[in-house]
């Protein structure tokens, strides 16, 4: 298999790709589009982020409560993180130092709650952005690199910053009446050191979420994964899928 996928990468191939979206979503025709993609056979970049994103702790927040704020991380501040905390709890244990154990117990859930919330808060920052069909702040919430991708309900892969944003674009001048009005339920967040994800489903109530001329959008499954770079998060990756009740 790796001698494989070597010989995949050492024969780059172009070609322009047109995602393939059936006509009856009327979220997905609308970002149906043509875009010169730079892609290499049998290349299927995975992020790191969905590799370090596994066995999390999982905190659940009801409806409504999704909007947010960080509050000051440790890390960010050059405090401990989480994965040095652990191992310092183990120690304690270990030692019998159930004060210092304790302590560090403590430590550890204010830090998991401060980064519960400032992923919150990045979740906030993308769907303001997407409610308001808003370019720049859209642009402000993604990381920027090849790693990023966007999956639009019923539609391709999307990878790399440049081609994501270009994707948004054709969301923002596809007609729909904005602000849209996405409720967002069934939220919730988990984070481990530099990586948080949000699951969450996104629901449509209104005229408001209806492109000109079309049926009412429905509801999608979404997951959200986010970065840590410099002390901030960013979303590297969001995935739509339409959820039929």
């Amino acid at each position: 298999m790796a001698a494989a996928a070597a010989a995949a990468a050492a024969s780059p191939a172009r070609a322009s790709w047109r995602p393939v979206i059936p006509a009856t979503s009327a979220y997905a025709t609308r970002i149906c589009f043509r875009v010169g993609v730079k892609r290499f056979a049998g290349l299927q970049r995975t992020s790191t982020c969905l590799h370090q994103a596994t066995r999390l702790p999982a905190a659940h927040v009801k409806s409504g409560e999704a909007e947010g704020r960080p509050s000051t991380e440790s890390a960010a501040a050059g405090g401990p993180d989480e994965d040095s905390l652990r191992r310092e709890l183990e120690t304690a244990i270990q030692e019998e130092d159930y004060a210092r154990a304790a302590a560090l117990r403590d430590e550890l859930r204010v830090l998991q709650e401060d980064g519960r919330s400032a992923v919150l808060a990045a979740n906030t920052q993308f769907y303001t952005a997407f409610r308001n069909g808003d370019l720049v702040a859209m642009h402000q919430a993604w990381a920027k690199g090849d790693h990023v991708y966007v999956v639009h309900p019923s539609a391709g892969r999307i990878s790399g910053y440049e081609m994501v944003m270009q994707s948004w674009e054709m969301v923002c001048d596809a007609g729909y009446e904005f602000p849209l009005q996405i409720d967002l339920l069934d939220v919730e967040v988990h984070v481990r050191g530099d990586v948080g994800y949000v699951t969450c489903l996104e629901a449509g109530a209104g005229q408001g979420l209806r492109a000109k001329g079309s049926s009412s959008w429905g509801k999608q499954v979404a997951t959200n994964v986010f970065e840590k770079v410099d002390g901030k998060w960013f979303m590297c990756i969001h995935h739509a899928s339409h959820f039929d009740e």
